[in-house]
């Protein structure tokens, strides 16, 4: 299992999100008083030298600032990973809502139209409402994801909002449910040099994680690499690392 820990070239780690200011802030300043990387980002190896992260963009966005010039990731395979996205739950706030109809570009219907796409489900007092686009042709991949942060950037920094799974019911404000894409998709934006909206896409990886591994900072950090110390360090896990069975609890704060 620790095989799947790779160190790899700061340079060679590619995101796939944007971030979000206040966690990124929140994040650094612990990871920089603290010395060290507590638990490694999850990544794909997408080609040779590209390896994409599925989780922990705010930990390597700090390490980056950081100057580290490597990463210690957990590298899982494409039949591990299990692709969704989250919803965003959204207090009701109907001044949102007539900010979001003032896009000219896209329509509503309260059914879906089967020969199109929609681009969001839009759930307002347990009714779904389906956002198309209004232009003639259909939006490729680069377009909708550009009209996803169009419609994120109508509330994130406005309203207050919650990530929810996408079949978690809401009895009160508004719910906004995107589409999900597929690794490949996802993979074809990471070699556009195209982030998308932050919170949207969701993974679950279907393996064990490593927790709690403390990789030190000058590790990182250090511009020649050496191969004993990252020994001495899979050592270390090799024999005290513990396996659970039972639903772990985090608290990430």
């Amino acid at each position: 299992m620790l095989s799947s820990l790779k160190v790899v070239p700061i340079e060679q780690i590619f995101l796939h999100e944007a971030y979000e200011k206040k966690r990124l802030n929140l994040i650094s300043e612990k990871i920089e008083v603290e010395q060290k990387l507590k638990n490694p980002p999850i990544a794909f190896q997408i080609s040779k030298d590209k390896y994409l992260i599925l989780d922990g963009a705010h930990r390597t966005l700090s390490l980056q600032a950081l100057s580290c010039k490597r990463m210690v990731v957990q590298v899982v395979e494409s039949g591990l990973i299990s692709i969704d996205s989250w919803a965003h739950h959204i207090p009701d706030e109907r001044s949102f809502i007539e900010n979001f109809k003032k896009n000219t570009n896209l329509y509503w219907s309260n059914i879906p139209i089967q020969e199109h796409s929609y681009l969001a489900i839009v759930t307002i007092g347990g009714n779904d409402h389906y956002v198309y686009s209004k232009l003639k042709n259909p939006l490729d991949l680069f377009s909708t994801v550009d009209t996803w942060k169009q419609i994120v950037n109508l509330y994130k920094d406005k309203y207050q909002f919650q990530r929810i799974t996408n079949n978690e019911l809401k009895k009160d404000g508004i719910v906004i449910r995107y589409p999900s894409l597929s690794l490949k998709q996802i993979a074809r934006f990471v070699e556009e040099g195209i982030l998308l909206p932050a919170g949207v896409t969701k993974f679950t990886i279907n393996c064990g994680r490593f927790l709690n591994l403390n990789v030190p900072l000058s590790f990182l950090i250090r511009a020649d690499y050496v191969e004993e110390d990252w020994h001495e360090m899979l050592k270390l896990w090799r024999e005290s690392i513990r396996l659970y069975t039972d639903p772990i609890y985090l608290c990430e704060i």
